[in-house]
């Protein structure tokens, strides 16, 4: 009687165990741990009496290969204008390699009607791959 019972007690602890670590697995899945990484883009760029520190925004890319993209992105950008700063939207066209880019971009100034022209390097962060 005493085998039973720890036969049926065994059983059932195993059947509990196991049951309980498929939910553990599916909120992990459900909530996932935080993952906490930076991706995007960083760079400089400069033109005549012009400094530009810009992050990466959105962009339309063709990728060539594993290595090359080319295309075009908006670069919101902090800059310094004739020892003046402030912040403007850029559009740059762009050439990737690996984690380097190179960018041209160029930014629209209201009160002058003018286009400022820059070129300059960025780098890429990119979030390592769980794996």
């Amino acid at each position: 009687m005493n085998f039973k019972k720890a036969i049926i007690l065994g059983l059932t602890f195993l059947i509990s165990t196991l049951t309980y670590a498929q939910e553990q697995v599916k909120k992990e899945e459900e909530n996932p741990k935080w993952d906490i990484g930076l991706e995007g883009m960083f760079g400089f760029a400069a033109g005549n009496d012009f400094y530009a520190f810009n992050v990466g925004g959105p962009s339309l890319m063709l990728r060539l290969n594993d290595n090359w993209k080319v295309g075009v992105g908006a670069l919101p950008s902090f800059y310094i204008k004739d020892g003046k700063t402030g912040a403007k939207l850029g559009v740059s066209p762009r050439i990737d390699y690996k984690n380097f880019a190179l960018i041209a971009p160029f930014f629209h100034f209201d009160s002058t009607d003018k286009w400022v022209w820059t070129i300059g390097l960025g780098y890429k962060f990119h979030r390592k791959n769980k794996g």
